[in-house]
């Protein structure tokens, strides 16, 4: 029963995180349907995994899966409010904490370590790979660098050489048509008009996901990207949900990649 149960809880929530990927994917979006179905249904098996567990005297346990919904819930909140994720991404995480709180018994990964709490592996799987594709955006930008002469900022000379090197990891240049096709990027530069009235910009290198505009402010927007000769930085929108399906595989069949990374760093942790 108990195992029955654990691969009933792997496999509904591979189910709903590939399907939240694929909305994700082809829309950007997520229904909320999704998570209505999802949530009550891991509610329901984890209380059912909770009684099985606690009949047969595995009263510790409950305990430390309150504890991991409690941590990430409130570091998918925290990731949200401060624009680091998006809603689909953190209902997901919560989701998830809800359905498998701590590792299945009925898996082990083949890396050394990890963090006690299955979602919080996911999430580091998560990001490490998000982040692998900074090798690939600073290659690209490198080869557009030497193209452009070492005129990859123009326009921007003044910014912050901080700014410019996170743009260069974060970032690329695309023409200013694509914005306004509706490409799925997120712009990486403030616009706004100088004493002279010309269009000014900055680099903007934290963009909220979930940033509210009025009418006004999209037409004033519109207005200014019209008067952009070019190209202007952007970072693609990545649907993250995939890089969290693909952490959840990850931490099922491999292991925690960060917890495993720390101990060949500091092997001495290993000992603690």
């Amino acid at each position: 029963m108990n195992e029955l149960l654990e691969v009933s809880r792997v496999l509904i929530t591979f189910f709903f995180l590939g399907l939240s990927s694929w909305y994700d994917f082809k829309t950007r979006e997520v229904p909320n349907k999704v998570w209505a179905a999802y949530a009550p249904t891991a509610v329901a098996l984890t209380l059912l995994q909770f009684y099985v567990d606690s009949s047969v005297g595995y009263g510790l346990i409950p305990y430390a899966w309150l504890i991991s919904i409690g941590i990430t819930t409130a570091i998918s909140l925290i990731l949200f409010y401060a624009g680091f994720f998006g809603g689909a991404d953190a209902k997901a995480l919560i989701c998830l904490g809800l359905a498998l709180p701590i590792y299945p018994s009925i898996v082990s990964g083949y890396l050394a370590g990890r963090v006690p709490f299955f979602p919080l592996a996911v999430l580091g799987n998560a990001v490490l790979a998000a982040s692998l594709l900074v090798l690939g955006i600073a290659g690209y930008n490198t080869i557009q660098l030497i193209k452009e002469n070492g005129r990859l900022f123009e326009g921007l000379e003044n910014e912050p050489v901080w700014s410019k090197i996170l743009a260069f990891a974060t970032g690329f240049k695309v023409s200013s048509q694509k914005l306004k096709d509706g490409s799925h990027y997120m712009l990486l530069e403030q616009f706004s008009r100088d004493e002279d009235g010309e269009a000014a910009r900055r680099l903007r290198l934290f963009p909220a996901l979930e940033e509210e505009s009025s009418e006004e402010d999209e037409e004033r927007f519109e207005e200014l990207l019209n008067e952009v000769d070019g190209k202007v930085w952007v970072t693609p929108g990545l649907p993250f949900l995939i890089f969290i399906t693909l952490g959840f595989v990850a931490a099922l069949f491999v292991g925690d990649f960060i917890s495993w990374l720390v101990l060949q760093v500091f092997p001495v942790f290993a000992t603690v």
